[in-house]
């Protein structure tokens, strides 16, 4: 309190000694209050183009309330004013007059029914009907990305942007229908293209058929897995590009498979190329529990948080064979099939070719090119249907591409018997034999075998 006493005082002998001072203080302090006063102005906007200025607000403010009153009257509606007015003070000696600018406001006004916006980070996104359909809407977004399999507990479910629902007039083309405005939010906009999957067809064929890239496909569709594509699914056709994420915290439980370990054991009562399973291995089951975060549905981290073991895996035991063939070879062999060297031995333009390939019609006899035991018979992926036979003293025979496999392993048999067909499966162009001539599993060029 002495404090301000002693400032008043001092301000008080001031103004005494320097009167003269003090009134030209306050002259003009008068006067530059009079010259804003006078020269103070409203700039009135339209969408956030300015029509003009003017000195006061109050004769624009009545004719938009009248121009509102008389659209009511004349529609029978609660409409009001969609179109965005605003005045903005400015400093300014030169106004419009605002008849003129009430002449050039009225004619472009524009007029709508209350709706509510659903403003996303501070940008109005969508308007619809009312709150209630507004409120309900965001609500069936974040229910969307709900897993509602059983075991499974919503620890959070949240926007991770800012929302809130405003009232304000739109026109009657701005006010979306739910389903719309549905789309608008998720998918960035209110038509969604889409395709049904039909027998058939793949990735690689719709993605082509609609004109994108495979990735691009992938990337609309991040919730399907392309290698287990099902008949009747819908794809999006566009990347979603929403408005709204919906960051989603769920605790799951599941069970999952463990794999079972294998032992091998020697048997030196079986050949070397057998394998017998003498105990069957059984996958063992474990409960997990898991919080998973996703994002739109895109899983983005699964924290596991148990495991229980509810059966253990049972190792499998596999036998495999020492015993090695007999010699049966002399080191002669004779020719296996009818029919020209398409391909010899040695290095070409997919790599190294390790046999020579007799090309032959289907269903050629092909012959055993010197006694043996079959090792093998059966699908040899790339080789297709194929037949080895072990000769003994390292000595091995491969024959490949058949249509038609006539023996099985273990069988043994006699040079020039008849063991296959010729044919063209597996990675082949046309049908023909690929045969190969092995010892201690090397290729080696059948062709010096037959000079």
């Amino acid at each position: 309190m002495q404090g301000i006493k002693r400032v008043v005082s001092t301000s008080t002998q001031w103004v005494k000694k320097n009167k003269h001072t003090a009134m030209y203080i306050a002259f003009f302090i008068a006067v530059g209050g009079m010259v804003i006063l006078q020269s103070l102005a409203w700039a009135v906007t339209l969408n956030g183009e300015v029509l003009g200025l003017v000195r006061g607000r109050q004769a624009v403010e009545e004719a938009l309330a009248e121009r509102l009153q008389k659209v009511r009257d004349e529609r029978g509606l609660a409409v009001g004013i969609s179109s965005s007015v605003g005045f903005t003070p400015r400093l300014s000696f030169a106004v419009d007059d605002h008849s003129l600018v009430i002449e050039t406001l009225l004619p472009r006004l524009e007029f709508g029914k209350k709706a509510a916006v659903i403003v996303v980070d501070g940008e109005p996104v969508v308007a619809l009907a009312n709150r209630g359909e507004a409120e309900t809407l965001l609500e069936q977004v974040k229910n969307r990305f709900l897993d509602a399999k059983a075991n499974t507990e919503v620890e959070k479910v949240q926007f991770l942007q800012e929302t809130e629902v405003i009232e304000e007039y739109r026109s009657i083309e701005e006010i979306h229908e739910p389903d719309g405005a549905l789309n608008v939010l998720l998918y960035g906009s209110e038509r969604r293209l889409t395709h049904t999957v039909s027998r058939g067809e793949s990735f690689w064929t719709i993605a082509s058929r609609h004109r994108l890239g495979v990735s691009v496909l992938a990337a609309a569709n991040p919730h399907i897995r392309p290698e287990r594509l099902q008949i009747g699914a819908t794809l999006n056709l566009t990347i979603q590009e929403p408005f709204l994420e919906v960051q989603t915290v769920q605790r799951v439980t599941y069970n999952q498979s463990v794999p079972f370990p294998t032992t091998t054991v020697v048997d030196p009562s079986m050949w070397a190329w057998d394998r017998r399973v003498r105990t069957p291995g059984r996958a063992g089951t474990q409960a997990v529990t898991a919080r998973v975060t996703a994002i739109n549905g895109k899983e983005e981290n699964r924290e596991i948080l148990s495991r229980l073991q509810v059966a253990p895996p049972i190792t499998q035991v596999v036998a495999r064979g020492t015993k090695q063939a007999p010699t049966m070879s002399t080191g002669k062999f004779i020719w296996p099939t009818t029919g020209r060297v398409t391909s010899p031995f040695g290095r070409r333009w997919d790599g190294f070719h390790e046999g020579v390939d007799i090309g032959a019609p289907s269903g050629t006899q092909i012959r055993a090119a010197e006694r043996g035991i079959v090792s093998f018979s059966g699908w040899g992926g790339g080789y297709g249907n194929m037949v080895r036979l072990e000769h003994g003293d390292g000595y091995a025979t491969l024959y490949a591409h058949a249509s038609r496999l006539l023996v099985s392993v273990n069988d043994v048999v006699e040079r020039g018997q008849v063991i296959a067909l010729v044919g063209n499966t597996g990675r082949s162009f046309g049908p023909h034999l690929h045969f190969e001539i092995r010892r201690h599993d090397s290729p080696l060029d059948p062709l010096t075998f037959f000079r």
